[in-house]
């Protein structure tokens, strides 16, 4: 894969990036979204996920020095993120043009994904 390819997966991040932190309650958060491995709350935080993930992938993150092989993970915990919050209106996602389906679409052929 080339270094463009490797490009264009740390873009892809960024609307995931943008998702996740719309969908975090971190009102009450301790941590202020950082996960602590540690800490009992962080362990059984029903957004515990979203955490480590934005703590793996958010803009303070070096991600042009993960692998290619790191980035394409990376992006596939982001695809099942925001494949699992669409509504059932997004039955027929090969016609819907909302960002999700969009970036879902684009994402998928770009990693090669059925």
């Amino acid at each position: 894969m080339t270094e463009v390819d490797k490009a264009l997966l740390i873009e892809l991040l960024d609307y995931p990036r943008k998702r996740i932190i719309q969908s975090m309650e971190l009102k009450f958060c301790p941590h202020a979204g950082f996960f602590n491995t540690s800490d009992e709350q962080c362990l059984n935080c029903h957004q515990g996920m979203e955490c480590v993930w934005m703590n793996h992938n958010d803009e303070l993150v070096a991600v042009e020095e993960k692998s290619v092989a790191e980035l394409k993970q990376q992006l596939l915990i982001a695809v099942d993120f925001i494949d699992s919050s669409l509504t059932p209106h997004h039955l027929s996602r090969r016609n819907c043009s909302c960002e999700n389906c969009v970036w879902l679409r684009k994402t998928q052929k770009v990693l090669a994904i059925e």
